[in-house]
């Protein structure tokens, strides 16, 4: 391994966005990366290593202040005895034999252990690829689809009614279009944005577009985040959102994700596509750090 590695680079192994490396800085004052020539992040082989397992205990629910202190012998223990393996073909077995209350039970024991942010991350996200790929071979009926995301979005809630909601910044609201029905990715979104601090108010599904903008308006949102599902096609949501980029004031962000978007998707100006799940928490990164240094 190199001596010395630059904040992409440590960005790209670790899994962590540049922006939040250099929150963290400021608000722990770790880490502590030494200065090139030009002025640019530089930092070691160790914080390397240690942000490494910083990253994979924040994504099990640890709250990052508290594993700052710690050094890699320690964080190495720490993440061996919270480790977890989940059980797809559990979950699979237990939805085809309609199991519905120790299918709960058994979730709501995954998600004590994980805390919420990494029950989202490392539970939900494959559960639901697992859960859509079984009812497409037919080795699931669509009514134990149904009641795996039943259950998927109770727990969420009942998760999440132990965080008080805050005044936080930014302030955002969540929906979707008209004809996408589809609420769990809204749901997790929600979850990862109060989880990080961020005030979240939720319409529900299949918003007109003049009430998201008197909605936006009325409640003076920072940012509207919209889902689109695998279901919705590409070029009517292309469509869709540009329309309503006009519609709405243009210091309001616009977030979508979702399986509806591939890579290659080119979307109007003004719409700011997120990178998945840990694309959520990037862009509140970047959006915390432009309020705090707006000639970023």
């Amino acid at each position: 391994m190199n001596d010395s590695h630059t904040i992409s680079e440590v960005s790209r192994i670790s899994g962590i966005p540049k922006d939040l490396l250099r929150m963290w800085e400021r608000r722990y004052n770790y880490p502590k990366p030494a200065r090139d020539d030009n002025g640019d992040r530089i930092y070691s082989d160790d914080e390397l290593n240690k942000l490494t397992l910083i990253r994979q205990l924040v994504d099990q629910g640890r709250r990052p202040g508290k594993l700052m202190a710690l050094d890699l012998a320690e964080l190495t223990v720490l993440l061996k005895q919270s480790s977890v393996e989940f059980d797809f073909d559990r979950l699979i077995d237990l939805l085809k034999a309609d199991e519905a209350v120790d299918l709960h039970d058994w979730l709501y024991q995954q998600l004590q252990h994980l805390g919420l942010r990494a029950f989202i991350h490392r539970v939900i996200v494959p559960a639901n690829q697992k859960v859509g790929d079984a009812w497409r071979v037919g080795d699931l009926a669509i009514y134990q689809e149904h009641l795996y995301t039943e259950l998927i979005k109770n727990l969420v809630r009942q998760s999440l009614a132990d965080y008080p909601r805050t005044a936080g910044r930014p302030r955002v609201m969540l929906t979707t279009l008209p004809g996408e029905m589809h609420s769990l990715g809204l749901l997790m979104v929600e979850g990862l944005l109060r989880l990080a601090g961020a005030e979240v108010i939720s319409f529900g599904i299949e918003m007109p577009f003049r009430d998201i903008r008197e909605a936006a308006q009325r409640h003076q949102v920072d940012v509207i985040g919209l889902s689109f599902s695998g279901h919705f096609k590409l070029d009517d949501a292309i469509v869709m959102l540009s329309g309503l980029r006009n519609m709405i004031d243009a210091k309001t962000e616009i977030w979508v994700g979702g399986a509806a978007f591939d890579g290659a998707a080119e979307l109007p100006g003004g719409i700011d596509l997120l990178d998945g799940l840990h694309g959520v928490e990037q862009a509140l990164a970047y959006w915390n750090r432009r309020l705090n240094d707006p000639a970023v």
